[in-house]
């Protein structure tokens, strides 16, 4: 009976091991110089892990409303398109990191629905290009070897409204589908940040250079569930330290929009400010 009970006892106690094993973050040594008697020395840290929350993730950009709709409302409230509001082509170039470069693609990403919403085939042609060499860059060339052929294509139909705009909303429902199922949901989580931010500040810089801007600024006023979703996305990528940064800085536009039921000219001007310094930050 007692070898019985030690028996139940053990293995009680090895699935609370299990258990706690598989809830804790990833740990990695780090080197802390050298002991007195000249022997190394390490620490365990922990080391955030994207993987972990994938699903959370995914959800969250599940219930994200689509960047193209700001594009098109901008359209249908006769805003013109600006090109000095895209990121330059040759801007691809400062991004250095894996995650700048997730940033960069999510940011060309809105810049490519821009230009296929105004029929701007010579952006759009360009801008695929530098998403190519970013997909690239980023190890996502067999995830998203579609996507590439449906950038290819794009340049070849940059002439074609029908065609551009059908290619690059496929590309974009290609790209979620990949992404979701794939295994770097840190770089899904930053492209979908970084396409949001690119369509807010677009929106927020157009609102503020439109002579009349009524409409204009009641898009501005649909944008509380984008917000709140960027910034859940951004927190759970918060534990990462090189995104902590953007989390902390998405703060205030998060705290603006949930704080005011309308979003007035002297509020547009602070969430303006906001996402130019976030953008910036990403590009330079």
């Amino acid at each position: 009976m007692k070898n019985l009970f030690l028996n139940h006892l053990t293995l009680f106690i090895i699935g609370i091991i299990v258990i706690t094993g598989c809830n804790n973050p990833s740990r990695t040594k780090e080197e802390k110089g050298t002991t007195s008697s000249g022997q190394q020395a390490y620490v365990e840290v922990e080391t955030f892990d994207a993987v972990k929350i994938k699903d959370q993730i995914v959800e969250t950009i599940r219930q994200m409303p689509s960047e193209k709709e700001i594009a098109t409302l901008l359209n249908e409230a006769g805003a013109s398109y600006i090109f000095d509001l895209t990121v330059p082509p040759e801007q691809s170039e400062n991004l250095m990191t894996r995650s700048e470069q997730s940033f960069g693609l999510g940011l060309y990403s809105f810049d490519l629905l821009y230009a296929s919403v105004y029929n701007r085939g010579d952006m759009a042609a360009e801008i695929s290009e530098v998403s190519q060499q970013l997909i690239d860059e980023l190890g996502l060339r067999n995830e998203l070897i579609s996507s590439r052929d449906y950038l290819g294509r794009i340049k070849l139909n940059a002439d074609n409204k029908d065609s551009l705009d059908y290619l690059v909303t496929q590309d974009l429902n290609h790209f979620h589908r990949q992404m979701s199922a794939g295994n770097q949901p840190d770089v899904y989580a930053l492209s979908v940040i970084g396409s949001n931010v690119e369509a807010l500040y677009i929106l927020s810089q157009s609102t503020l250079l439109a002579r009349n801007n009524a409409k204009m600024l009641a898009i501005m006023n649909q944008q509380n569930e984008r917000v709140r979703l960027v910034f859940t996305l951004l927190e759970l990528m918060s534990g990462d330290e090189n995104i902590e940064p953007y989390y902390n800085e998405f703060k205030p536009v998060a705290a603006i929009f949930e704080r005011n039921q309308k979003i007035t000219e002297k509020e547009l001007a602070e969430i303006a400010s906001s996402m130019e310094a976030f953008r910036r930050n990403i590009l330079n």
